[in-house]
């Protein structure tokens, strides 16, 4: 019952970070509670299937336990996995896959096909873009970020896994905010001129572009920026948009407006340059980046007379990694936005065997019919492929399949409806956001020899 005090074995961790232990065969969700563990409990959620429980103590520690580096960690939430060593949280990361496979993948296999977790080899200050609300309290400019599952505002000066940079350009931009009295959202007068601040830095080139995410215009913004890019060389893009509506989520309005320099910033990867806009989607850990379009490389065993397709490309990067290895890609992606970025960044590397195709998946392959498709690359969003996609794959019988994902139980359900036409040969997973739950992995599947045609 709810305010039960409980000592409990806390027996593995769940997809979110948390500790689960069992109570007469109920899991009980603990956070910050470690597998291996004795811990004293307070339940304060019942349902049916589960329970949520408070951790008290830590009667018996793992030795995998460790002191979180960030001051605020237990009351941020934005990451989960700083109370364990590191080395440890790559092998759970590994058992989060090996598990969702158990449960949904309904396939034969085995432990050796499960490689081990491909970690950073820098796991602080990697992020390299942020996306902060800013708020006035008690009269001063903050940025931070809201506590897990509420909208408290945490005010911080920096963050540990953000790049240093980022943090730096944060705290002079709040500080030029105050000079030129350009106030951020006060909640209590519900006033204000800015709603959040995106930063994101180029690891390669080291540019830096500022987003002003504006609820109204302010004429004392030109007099902000002036000062910025002064004191901030590295920023060499800025810009404006509105967004007044607070119930609205997001960062983006409907509108950007460039109001100082370039109109992308560069980053360079594995040699080549990629044109970024402020919305477009690029890995936020620009080393873990390389590893994991590396291993797509090397799992698809291209040859040269054969055609790819790279589906939800984005910006390409997963083309420009593979058009030397193979005859023509095909990039696949339905934002305009993207696709622009891909076209550009492809023509400034001199690739000419990739043709980006602005277009959902069923119209591109459908434009293709007349191509034998050898080789499909994926990285979907979370929610992974989905019926239809699949339905197009097991169409096309296209030899091998690469698939990047960043959830092990969207992965596991697809391979499911997968594997009476495929085989899963290896599952690699890799560390994209160290100190959080997510697992990101890139997954090899061949046509079985029965449905490949004679």
């Amino acid at each position: 019952k709810v305010n039960d005090t409980l000592n409990l074995d806390v027996k593995r961790m769940g997809i979110n970070g948390e500790g689960i232990a069992y109570y007469q065969k109920l899991a009980i969700f603990i956070d910050h509670a470690l597998p291996g563990e004795e811990v004293k409990v307070d339940i304060k959620e019942v349902f049916d299937n589960r329970a949520i429980g408070e951790l008290v103590e830590v009667r018996k520690p793992s030795p995998d336990r460790a002191e979180p580096f960030c001051p605020i960690y237990h009351q941020c939430g934005g990451c989960q996995t700083q109370h364990m060593t590191y080395e440890a949280m790559l092998e759970q990361k590994r058992e989060m896959i090996i598990r969702s496979f158990e449960r949904y993948a309904g396939i034969k296999f085995t432990q050796k096909q499960i490689k081990k977790t491909i970690g950073a080899d820098h796991p602080q200050n990697y992020r390299n873009k942020a996306s902060l609300p800013v708020q006035r309290i008690k009269n001063k400019n903050r940025f931070g970020m809201y506590q897990k599952n509420s909208n408290r505002f945490i005010a911080i000066d920096g963050c540990p896994v953000q790049h240093e940079a980022i943090n730096h350009i944060l705290n002079t931009i709040v500080l030029l905010m105050a000079k030129h009295q350009m106030d951020a959202y006060d909640p209590k007068q519900r006033d204000g001129y800015v709603r959040s601040l995106v930063v994101r830095v180029a690891e390669g080139t080291k540019e830096a572009q500022v987003t002003f995410v504006m609820l109204k215009k302010s004429n004392r913004l030109d007099a902000v920026v002036k000062d910025l890019i002064k004191k901030e060389p590295m920023v060499v893009s800025v810009y404006e948009t509105l967004h007044p509506d607070m119930k609205k989520m997001g960062f983006f309005g409907e509108e950007m407006h460039l109001i100082y320099g370039e109109k992308t910033i560069k980053e360079v990867l594995n040699g080549h340059e990629y044109r970024l806009m402020p919305e477009a989607f690029f890995q936020l850990n620009t080393p873990q980046a390389h590893k994991f379009y590396l291993e797509m490389k090397r799992l698809a065993y291209l040859k040269s007379h054969e055609i790819a397709i790279d589906a939800y490309a984005g910006i390409a990067p997963v083309s420009h990694y593979i058009h030397k290895d193979c005859r023509q890609v095909y990039a696949i992606e339905m934002d305009k936005a993207a696709c622009e970025s891909a076209r550009l960044s492809l023509e400034k590397n001199g690739i000419t065997n990739v043709t980006v195709l602005e277009s959902d998946f069923k119209r591109a392959l459908s434009g293709l019919k007349e191509k034998k498709i050898d080789v499909m690359f994926f990285d979907p969003p979370r929610v992974g492929l989905g019926e239809e996609t699949i339905e197009l794959i097991l169409q096309a019988k296209p030899k091998r399949l690469i698939y990047g994902s960043c959830n092990p139980s969207t992965l596991a359900k697809d391979l499911h409806q997968l594997s009476n036409d495929y085989d899963l040969v290896e599952t690699v997973p890799l560390d994209m956001f160290p100190y959080t739950s997510l697992v990101e992995s890139v997954s090899l599947l061949t046509l079985k020899k029965s449905d490949q045609p004679s």
